[in-house]
Formats: C-alpha cells, sequence, structure tokens
C-alpha cells in the first residue's frame, strides 16, 4: 500500500479520534480581564523609509483580555488581546507615540486541574498592529492610514490561584517577539522587536 495514503489515513483517524474526545469532554468557558506591565527589549534602530527611530526603554501599563474554553483535562484553547503605548524619543524631526495591540490565537496547558492553585503554560500566534500619531520625518497622523502590521507569537506561564467554583486569580509571565515590516502612506516602516510582560487578571468561570 502507497505509504503516503497509509500517513494520510492514519491523519485522518487520529484527528477523528481526538475531535471525538474533545467532543464528549465537558469544558467552561472563562473570561479573563487584566492588567500589567510591559517591557519591550529592542526600542532602537527601527526604521521608515530607511530612517532611523527609537522608541522609549520604559516599564509601559497594558490592559488585556483572555478568553479559554478548557476541557476537564486541563487543555484549552481561546484568543488574547492586549495593548500598550510607547512614546517615540523625541528629535527634531522624530516625535509622537506609537500604540502597539498584539491579537492571538492561543492554546493553553492547566495542571492541577481540581486544586486550589492551578500552574499553566501556553503559546500563541497572530499579529500586532502599531498606530503611530506622530512625526517621523514628516508627519503621520492620517487616521484611515497610519497602521502598520506584522506577525508575532508569545509564549507565557503563570498561576490562578482559586477564590471560589467560579472565580481566581491569575498571575501570569509572557515573552513575545514580532516583526513588522508594512507601509504607511509613503513610508515603509521595519519594526523587529521582543519583550516580556507581567499581568495580573480575574478568571471568571461560566
Amino acid at each position: 500500500m502507497n505509504m503516503q495514503r497509509v500517513t494520510v489515513k492514519l491523519a485522518v483517524v487520529i484527528f477523528c479520534l481526538y475531535g471525538y474526545g474533545a467532543a464528549v469532554q465537558a469544558g467552561e468557558h472563562i473570561l479573563i480581564p487584566k492588567i500589567g506591565v510591559v517591557d519591550r527589549n529592542d526600542n532602537i534602530n527601527h526604521s521608515a523609509n530607511n530612517d532611523s527611530f527609537d522608541l522609549d526603554d520604559e516599564l509601559v501599563a497594558s490592559a488585556g483580555f483572555t478568553y479559554l474554553y478548557r476541557l476537564d483535562n486541563g487543555f484549552a484553547v481561546g484568543a488574547e488581546v492586549f495593548g500598550y503605548e510607547n512614546d517615540i524619543v523625541t528629535t527634531i524631526n522624530n516625535n509622537g507615540d506609537v500604540t502597539t495591540s498584539h491579537v492571538y490565537g492561543i492554546v493553553e496547558k492547566t495542571f492541577n486541574i481540581e486544586g486550589n492553585v492551578k500552574p499553566y503554560v501556553g503559546a500563541g500566534l497572530g499579529f500586532v498592529s502599531m498606530k503611530f500619531d506622530g512625526h517621523i520625518n514628516g508627519e503621520i497622523d492620517d487616521d484611515s492610514n497610519d497602521f502598520a502590521a506584522g506577525l508575532s507569537y508569545e509564549i507565557f506561564a503563570g498561576t490562578e490561584i482559586k477564590i471560589n467554583d467560579r472565580v481566581g486569580v491569575r498571575v501570569e509571565y509572557k515573552y513575545y517577539d514580532f516583526d513588522v515590516d508594512d507601509d504607511i502612506g509613503d513610508k515603509n516602516f521595519n519594526i523587529e522587536s521582543d519583550g516580556s510582560a507581567v499581568f495580573v487578571g480575574v478568571a471568571i468561570h461560566l
């Protein structure tokens, strides 16, 4: 029998068994509003039409939201958003600020699912959108055309502390990386950055 056909059939069988197993397991919806701080590691030598600009390297406040659908075995899938604002380092030609929004599809695994302290790990894949409001060798403030976007990924770990059957407090650390190569008007923006963040959130179990 053709090996490729065997591989395809085996993949279909595994997919069906996994899908059935997930379907028969009870699950719960979890809503997690959160706040935290973000520390970007790469803030210098970004470019717009090959003209360099920098962003401030201070800790900045962030707010976010996570939705999860978690099975009884501790595996969960969902989506996450969070955002923050950095100042453009002020020079004669460069000033203003940039607001960065992260959007991810995520997978997560929770351990000690029945306990009062529940550690978890996860990863996400998605994109960032950067909204510029200021001057970078020329004004960028056209509300309909001032966004640049690129791909991003994240990894994270944290712990949820149970308050009661419906509410828990989550503390989470994450590392992220993104690469933006996009146009705003007649300018090409190239921004490669990574960073870390710490969030505290309230997990509402529905």
